[in-house]
């Protein structure tokens, strides 16, 4: 039967056109009337539809008086007029629930007409869904007992809306405030309760119960009276916080007292600042919480209890999502990568609306990308792209488009991620990656709900997986192939549960209100040393007794969960500043410790924020300091137990002593290849300081680091106490495991033993400790006798090798030199005698070392930073500890070696210099040969802080091949055997190996900031090949982590190919076995012919 739709009945309450605010009350929606039609006259005619009589009349003077729903038409209408829907109904004349109803007589109206009724979509029967049912039971349980803030828990897409709305009608809130973080969102709660959704639609609320009066804020009031009016005639209110923060304290009073309930749409925003301001003035029982994401990713928590958590794992597996496509591109051009997104995205979005009606979203990080990606869709002009963010151009009828469906492709920025609700949204278009787990959830809710009444096809998500910077819960999200289906249920289900739990464990602490710290906001780092409890308990309380002077610092608090054996000391303490000396300027320096009693396993942890020290006085103050008491540190070789059945092991980081030679010192190994490149070889001649590894455990990834000296950390976990203790439990279990061989790991490498006699080897230099070449040049700096300098300036030597068995040694500058022994003796002041070593300071200068805000004397340095002496045989000593070890080193192959014909260059001549360029040196035929070939850039880095004398750059589709050429003049410009032509051009070559471990951007940026070369004055460009710009355009490829291929070339034409001796080759041979095994980078030779 052929139907007229029947406007909706509604009632301003409020509404004046220099105020933005108003107030509105649906009286009865709008509805489809069949054309039946019982009776006509000269202007009306009255139509029949289950027993109601409708009037339809061209003149609102003429119906009959018992007919009580009236509409005015604009012409007489007729039957035929009705059919060909030629005629405009104006509006309502007369309807029998038309009048001004109070707030009391709204909600009066809701009692007793609530109905809990279940969604059975087999049956075909609509109503409330699984989630929404549970959520509203425990909000209304609450409401009955509200002991504080609640949090709702449901997964974009599964009717957090509804649940709202629900909650408010069964439980009859007086007055409620509806918060939200958005301009859209606002519009659409608005709507949502001023037609109750689809709840009256499926009878979840009944005929009887009158819509409410619903307010909306736009902007602040003029005062506080016409605010208080406004509340007073609402039902419900809705506004961003964003303006509730912008009242004046009277208005947030005024508000907070008359609304009974607030409800906080997508809470997981009350975290920032201006959010919590306002929301801390409710009384926390009167505050509910309502999110799909109750965590943030700058670590803030939200506060409350979870009373309600549906995982999204369930809602998946019930339907309430779509699956998800993820298409994948792989495009290191940036603009490249835009039209490639751009096609893919289109292209499946022809392919769904063959069946489905989708619609596609770009999503821009900023208005600027927006407007440049809208470029590239607006040829699509058969799907009506549009593109739309705040305030942009012609907004109202944008967003009336996207309403109304007529845009099948939407550009935006962000905006619509939060709250908007369009199933429709099917493509995902990926311009800038979201990096944010909350985000990404969000977003990707709007694209999998699925909608009751419509068919509605899977949802796709298209993103360039080389534009990546993501956070570790995320790195699987975004690789190649990933299943995002799994994957969010999984990310999502376990953060959230993680709440619970953390919440749970947070309640174990008594004083952490007095606290200045927020303990909520605590995330210590992954690092420990251990301790075996060698007793049955702790005692946390004596705990200032292990840390010095703990009396006087300038802050201290403590708190201890007995239940959970955790121990939280904070303390601040008054410090002198870095970069000036005056006693009136200080600092305040923050600490935390955190300790934690492992009681299955009987050890203790102990964490610190500033990773300093072993902690030993604090150990032994909570557990106790008698011989039979005393806690024993875990270190040495069993601190590699934490290595134990990790996966697929790659050393990402691994600190060696290597044993070949003077030349080759401490090298610590960076990048996931290490693994690979270590090989038997190089086990043989190195010992393990520290090792950083990365693996799988129990099928999920780990990366953990050990150090001989006691600390284990884990590289890249980041947590709150919850998961600190969690993970101090697992590293425990493995510790105390007596099963576990400590050798397996690297269990080729070295283990020192103790000696108290020198070696009878010839000793041939000394090294720094590896912390020193860890640390940068100027953290360390030396004064002797008041002459100052850096580690980049001092240099530590031996002294008058070897004499009566004494290892003398200096450190030495420019201006002065100071002398020290290392002494080796047996220990006889214990039962059992015992190797030991000691340092001692030979000379009478005054020696200080300093590091930040700790001065050493040069003995105290030494004993905390112990060099390594290195002898003749490849052994060496730390300390007391002594290795030696077996070496093979193959030479490297003559045929390998590329002969150059070097006629007409000058072999002493090394560098081309600046102006005039020196057109007979070797970097200037270098250059000259290179420009032969097709490379993007070619780069002079000549001179202190080079990389190499040359650079060379390739861009290819997957990679960045870079050549580093390392170049040295001919000893008396002749060619010869002499083998020291070489060692210092191969030093070169291995310490340019560090640069491969470096984030491409930061090679770029070198390169970038030495573009300018200078030399007595004189300037050029150190740019041969290539521009500025195309460096800089390198640079944005680099950031997105493409690929950087090496291979290092040793150029030196003091030596033939033809006569080069077995010496030459076998230090060639040294240094291509170092490369390799350290970076995996090939050695190529140049000589002459």
């Amino acid at each position: 039967m052929d139907t007229i739709k029947l406007p909706q009945l509604e009632r301003i309450v409020f509404q004046q056109t220099s105020c933005k605010n108003k107030i509105k009350q649906l009286i009865a929606p709008e509805m489809d009337l069949p054309i039946s039609i019982i009776a006509n006259d000269r202007s009306s005619v009255t139509i029949d539809f289950k027993g109601i009589k409708y009037c339809l009349t061209c003149n609102s003077d003429s119906y009959p008086n018992d007919i009580e729903y009236v509409l005015l038409t604009n012409i007489r209408p007729t039957s035929e007029r009705l059919i060909a829907k030629t005629i405009t109904i104006k509006g309502w004349v007369k309807h029998p629930l038309q009048k001004e109803y109070t707030v009391e007589e709204v909600i009066s109206s809701w009692k007793d007409d609530f109905f809990f009724k279940e969604e059975n979509r087999v049956a075909e029967i609509n109503g409330l869904r699984s989630p929404q049912l549970g959520a509203l039971h425990m909000i209304l349980g609450h409401l009955q007992l509200p002991l504080d803030t609640a949090t709702i828990v449901l997964p974009t897409g599964t009717g957090k809306t509804e649940t709202m709305l629900s909650a408010l009608v069964a439980n009859q809130c007086k007055r409620l405030l509806v918060t939200v973080p958005s301009n859209s969102l606002r519009i659409q709660l608005f709507e949502k309760f001023e037609t109750f959704g689809l709840l009256k639609k499926f009878g979840v609320i009944g005929k009887k119960s009158l819509y409410p009066i619903v307010g909306i804020v736009n902007e602040k009031f003029n005062s506080p009276e016409e605010l208080k009016e406004f509340i007073e005639k609402c039902n419900v209110i809705v506004t961003t916080m964003h303006i509730l923060i912008g009242c004046s304290d009277n208005e947030q009073e005024i508000v907070v007292s008359a609304c009974s309930n607030i409800f906080i749409d997508e809470a997981h925003h009350v975290k920032a600042p201006s959010w919590n301001q306002f929301k801390s003035k409710f009384p926390a029982e009167k505050v509910v919480q309502f999110t799909a994401t109750p965590f943030r990713n700058d670590g803030q928590r939200l506060d409350g209890k979870i009373i309600y958590n549906f995982p999204l794992k369930y809602a998946q597996e019930q339907g309430y999502f779509t699956k998800i496509d993820f298409i994948p591109i792989r495009e290191y051009d940036s603009d490249k990568a835009d039209e490639k997104i751009a096609e893919v995205a289109v292209q499946r979005l022809r392919e769904d609306l063959k069946t489905y009606n989708h619609i596609l979203m770009a999503r821009c990080a900023t208005k600027e990308r927006a407007e440049k990606i809208f470029e590239l869709y607006k040829k699509h002009a058969d799907l009506t792209p549009v593109i739309i963010y705040s305030n942009c151009p012609d907004y109202k009828e944008t967003y009336r488009k996207i309403t109304q469906k007529e845009a099948k492709i939407i550009v935006c920025v962000d905006m619509l991620g939060e709250g908007f609700d369009l199933p429709e949204l099917k493509v995902a278009a990926f311009h800038d990656i979201r990096k944010s787990l909350p985000i990404t959830l969000q977003f990707a809710g709007r694209f999998t709900r699925t909608k009751y009444d419509e068919k509605l096809g899977h949802a796709s998500f298209v993103a360039n997986i080389a534009d990546l910077d993501v956070r570790a819960e995320l790195e699987e999200l975004y690789a190649d192939g990933a299943n995002w289906n799994q994957i969010l249920s999984d990310t999502s289900s376990g953060r959230i549960n993680d709440e619970e739990e953390y919440k749970n464990l947070m309640d174990g602490f008594e004083n952490i209100n007095n606290s200045n710290i927020p303990f909520s906001n605590i995330h210590p780092k992954f690092s420990v040393v251990v301790y075996k409890n060698k007793t049955n308990g702790w005692f946390p309380s004596n705990f200032s007794k292990g840390i010095p002077g703990f009396d006087d610092l300038e802050y201290q608090f403590h708190d201890i969960n007995k239940e959970e054996k955790i121990l939280v000391i904070i303390t601040a303490r008054r410090g002198n500043v870095e970069w000036v000396n005056h006693k009136d300027i200080q600092q305040v320096v923050w600490d935390m410790i955190v300790v934690f009693w492992d009681t299955k396993n009987n050890l203790l942890f102990i964490n610190s924020s500033d990773n300093g020290s072993l902690y030993k006085e604090l150990a032994e103050a909570i557990i106790g300091d008698g011989e039979a008491k005393k806690p024993e540190i875990i270190k040495g070789i069993d601190v590699f137990k934490t290595f134990y059945n990790i996966n697929r092991t790659k050393l990402r980081n691994v600190g060696l002593k290597y044993f070949i030679g003077k030349d080759i010192r401490f090298r610590m190994h960076v990048g996931s290849d290490v693994a690979e490149a270590l090989s038997l070889a190089e086990r043989q001649k190195g010992e393990k300081a520290f090792v950083v590894g990365s693996g799988f455990e129990e099928g999920e990834p780990v990366n953990i680091g050990a150090s001989y000296k006691g600390r284990i950390w884990n590289v890249i976990k980041k947590g709150d106490l919850k998961d600190f203790k969690q993970w101090c439990i697992e590293i425990g279990d493995k510790l105390v495991n007596e099963a576990i061989d400590s050798n397996q790991i690297l269990k080729e490498t070295l283990i020192p033993e103790t000696i108290s006699i020198v070696p009878d080897v010839y000793p041939v230099c000394i090294d720094w400790d590896e912390d020193v070449y860890m640390s940068h040049e100027t953290h360390f700096r030396f004064s002797i006798d008041g002459f100052t300098t850096t580690v980049a300036n001092t240099d530590i030597r031996l002294t008058n090798p070897p004499e009566n068995g004494r290892l003398l040694f200096s450190i030495v500058t420019d201006h002065k030199k100071a002398d020290f022994e290392l002494k080796l003796f047996e220990n006889t002041t214990t039962e059992e005698p015992y190797a030991d070593f000691s340092i001692v300071q030979i000379s009478k200068e005054k020696v200080e070392v300093s590091n930040g805000s700790k001065t050493y004397t040069g003995v105290q340095f030494f004993e905390k930073y112990i060099p390594t002496i290195w002898f003749a045989d490849g052994s060496a000593l730390t300390g007391n500890e002594y290795v030696q070890l077996k070496q093979i080193i193959n030479v490297y192959p003559k045929d390998n070696i590329l002969a150059w014909n070097w006629q007409g260059v000058s072999l002493e001549k090394e560098s081309q210099h600046v102006s005039p360029k020196i057109t007979d040196s070797i970097q200037y035929k270098v250059i000259e040969e290179l420009k032969k070939d097709n490379y993007d850039i070619i780069y002079d880095d000549d001179y202190s802080g080079e990389i190499a004398d040359v650079v060379t750059l390739k861009l290819h589709p997957d990679k960045l091949s870079v050549g580093l050429y390392h170049l040295k003049f001919a000893i008396d410009g002749k060619v010869t055997e002499q083998v020291k032509n070489l060692y210092e051009v191969c030093g070169q070559a291995q310490k340019s190996v560090h640069w491969k471990h470096k984030e491409g951007t930061e090679f770029i940026n070198h390169l970038l900031r030495r573009e300018t070369k200078n030399r007595n004055g004189q300037t050029c460009s150190r740019l041969e090949v290539g521009s500025s710009d195309d460096l800089k355009k390198l640079l944005s490829i680099a950031k997105k982590e493409i690929p950087m291929e090496y291979e290092i070339y040793i150029v030196q034409p003091g030596f033939s190919k033809a006569t080069a001796t077995n010496e030459i080759l076998t230090l060639l041979g040294v240094t291509e076995n170092y490369l390799k095994e350290v970076a995996g980078i090939n050695l190529k030779v140049i000589a002459n012919q």
